[in-house]
């Protein structure tokens, strides 16, 4: 099973970019951007491509 980055997230804010897992990807939709702290929507997320 692949443990890699299911995502990308983008603030809209701050602009920091990061790949991140499903469940870091819920964490940061719950509590907001960890840099800047604006709240965040599952639409700031794209999906990684399979293999990286």
């Amino acid at each position: 099973m692949a443990t890699g980055p299911d995502y990308t997230f983008a603030c809209p804010e701050c602009d920091e970019s990061m790949s991140v897992n499903a469940s870091m990807r819920d964490a940061l939709v719950e509590h907001g951007c960890v840099v800047c702290g604006t709240s965040v929507t599952p639409t700031v997320f794209s999906s990684s491509p399979a293999g990286e």
